[in-house]
């Protein structure tokens, strides 16, 4: 229950930060012809609206997995179909329902459908999956050959997002994945050894890519114009990176202690792109800065700490693997969104997780949340917290 009532509030928090950090982006969508959306007139909360439509979406899906058998799970063949699933779902990026933003497939725009950004849906058929395939393999991990065919899985599962191009989500599931086989007897020299391979993988790949096709420049752009100190040198899509670190910045620390209040930031008006995704943590810090953010960092803290401090009596070495890897993923992809809104990391297109607009993240995260509390109610060794 404790972690139920952690994401009710994370929730409260993204109804607050989409409602407010949503109204400049939503009047310039609707201002030029309001029919198109079904409206009369323009209106400054567009996205806040389709956000809460998409809400009933979210509450039908946990309502209908509230009664999943946990136990399920365990099954290896419904891992890999999952899997296969979601693999299935992310490749439907390169068909005719795709939808681009500045060279990258991001969203599917399936008919009679909300858009749906799939890598979400992968992101946790991942876990699971690796979860299942760990645990069989765990006699054989000491073994060169597992080592081998663990590189070789991750390298086939990881490409199609090297094509879309999405560096970032490949980081994402790249740490996880690495939380993991370290926490499922993989020995400390191997878990180094895969971490090696794959940064000189993933460093390779985004210093080439743009050499061999204009889709991938603008990550080399960014990554160009993290490293270097001369500003005059750096070229419009770098001027365009500068711009969006630069006041994400502004709209943290501008009003410091007690923020410029609820609903009066200045940032989210077309000073900040994106307010209200990925920019979202910076453009509501303007108005909620210290004890705003105190609480909503408190409550990512809080979760990972229940989660850490319960893991022990998870039996189940399969369902142990899935609450490890589920944490994980929340934790450090709400690492890598702080990390960009204050400039210690290249810009991303990584959401945050339970705050960020977009209503496939919120999906998912409630159903990692939700996949956490039945492991616990399943395992039913946790006591109530007083």
């Amino acid at each position: 229950m404790p972690l139920v009532i952690n994401g009710i509030i994370l929730v409260i928090f993204w109804l607050l930060a989409v409602y407010s950090t949503s109204v400049f982006e939503s009047f310039t969508l609707t201002v030029w012809d309001p029919t198109k959306f079904g409206l009369t007139e323009p209106t400054n909360y567009y996205y806040f609206y389709q956000q809460l439509k998409s809400l009933i979406y979210i509450i039908i899906s946990l309502l209908l997995l509230r009664k999943f058998p946990i136990k399920a799970l365990k099954n290896h063949k419904l891992a890999w179909i999952i899997m296969i699933w979601a693999l299935i779902l992310q490749c439907l990026v390169f068909t005719k329902w795709w939808e681009s933003y500045n060279w990258a497939r991001w969203w599917l725009n399936i008919p009679h459908l909300p858009s749906i950004q799939p890598s979400e849906f992968f992101k946790l058929a991942y876990v699971i999956f690796l979860a299942s395939w760990l645990t069989r393999k765990k006699e054989n991990m000491s073994s060169p050959q597992f080592f081998l065919l663990f590189i070789i899985l991750s390298a086939i599962l990881y490409a199609v997002f090297l094509f879309i191009p999405d560096f970032w989500t490949v980081l994402i599931i790249w740490a996880t994945a690495l939380i993991m086989v370290r926490y499922s007897w993989l020995s400390l020299k191997k878990t180094a050894i895969i971490l090696a391979i794959w940064l000189f993988a993933w460093v390779f790949a985004w210093l080439t890519l743009g050499f061999v096709n204009k889709r991938f420049s603008y990550i080399q752009n960014r990554f160009s114009y993290f490293f270097t100190s001369d500003k005059e040198k750096i070229e419009a899509e770098r001027e365009k990176t500068w711009w969006q670190t630069t006041q994400a910045l502004i709209a943290i620390w501008w009003w410091w202690f007690f923020g410029n209040g609820y609903g009066n930031g200045l940032q989210k008006y077309s000073n900040l792109p994106e307010s209200y995704c990925d920019f979202i943590f910076a453009a509501f810090s303007e108005e909620i800065w210290f004890f705003g953010n105190v609480l909503l960092i408190a409550l990512y803290v809080w979760m990972f700490l229940y989660v850490l401090k319960h893991l022990q009596k998870v039996n189940d070495p399969q369902l142990k693997l899935i609450w490890v890897g589920i944490i994980s993923l929340i934790i450090v992809q709400t690492v890598v969104n702080m990390w960009v809104n204050v400039q210690l990391i290249p810009t991303t297109w990584i959401t945050l997780p339970f705050i960020s607009a977009w209503w496939s993240s919120l999906m998912v995260n409630c159903i990692e949340l939700l996949l956490l509390y039945k492991i616990l109610q399943t395992e039913n060794k946790i006591l109530p917290v007083k």
